[in-house]
């Protein structure tokens, strides 16, 4: 990406690939000219607009997700150890054999 020209306080003109700007939105954007195997030639029209912070929202809310799960993960893993550790206390109850009557 090139920076090319400010067009007012907080705005700026910028030069970017293809490539670019699908990792950017987080998804491809346009739409294509030369059939499935040439991806790389789409068309991408003036006035398109890319809800690049939607995108970069959404990463920041799978990354929480993912150390959600990963503390599931481990909450999990340890209650696992502790059923481990009781199982070899817990016995069957055992069954006194009596003898028929005569």
């Amino acid at each position: 990406m090139k920076i090319i020209a400010k067009s007012g306080p907080n705005l700026f003109l910028a030069q970017l690939t293809t490539k670019e700007i699908d990792l950017l939105a987080g998804k491809q954007v346009g739409e294509g000219v030369g059939g499935y195997y040439r991806n790389e030639d789409r068309e991408i029209r003036f006035g398109t607009t890319v809800n690049i912070v939607g995108a970069f929202v959404q990463i920041h809310r799978n990354n929480q997700r993912k150390r959600e799960v990963e503390s599931l993960r481990a909450t999990l893993k340890a209650i696992l150890v502790g059923l481990d550790m009781i199982e070899p206390l817990i016995e069957e109850p055992k069954v006194e054999e009596t003898e028929p009557a005569a």
